[in-house]
């Protein structure tokens, strides 16, 4: 079975996963979080407001690692989703379209700071079986944030960063501040 919970920066992705690996770990169920090696903030997997939990850390195709550890535990989440390639994206296709009794849940933005989609997220939320879209609130006008604006200049899709380089805010508020930086320019 395939969950993605995604959503915008700091909507609760990540607490919203580990509450789920934590439920399953109750249940004595094996349990164990990959994250990508894109992603070097730290060596677990923690939340915006501290949470941590255990965490392995994987290329973003490292297909025999992520084939060993599935193996071996019954679920298996993913933090940082949109990070992971194409070849993790087949291989997650492959186990849900068999019918595997193995968990997977991923969690990863479905967009990036300039409202694409992000990686493989769009696929698997094509073929997953169910989907969380969590959405933050925004930090201007304080109606649910559809977008995690970035607050410095972008050179590429992905630039990791926490509340030094982004913040949630709905569309509305995107486009003034956007209309804002043209004006400054």
């Amino acid at each position: 079975m395939l969950e993605v919970i995604t959503g915008g920066m700091f909507a609760g992705k990540t607490d919203e996963l580990i509450r789920r690996l934590e439920r399953h770990s109750i249940a004595k169920r094996r349990v164990a979080l990959v994250k990508p090696d894109l992603d070097t903030r730290t060596t677990k997997v923690r939340t915006h407001n501290g949470k941590e939990f255990d965490s392995i850390t994987v290329g973003r195709n490292d297909t025999p690692t992520i084939e060993t550890i599935i193996k071996e535990h019954e679920v298996i989440g993913f933090d940082e989703g949109e990070f992971f390639g194409e070849d993790i994206y087949q291989l997650l296709k492959a186990y849900e379209q068999t019918g595997t009794d193995k968990i997977f849940i991923v969690a990863g933005l479905d967009m990036d700071s300039e409202g694409e989609p992000f990686g493989f997220m769009p696929q698997l939320m094509a073929i997953a079986s169910s989907i969380t879209k969590l959405h933050a609130v925004c930090e201007n006008c304080f109606i649910p944030a559809n977008i995690s604006y970035s607050l410095v200049e972008k050179k590429a899709q992905v630039l990791v960063g926490g509340k030094d380089k982004y913040k949630a805010l709905c569309w509305k508020c995107a486009a003034a501040e956007n209309k804002k930086k043209a004006q400054n320019s």
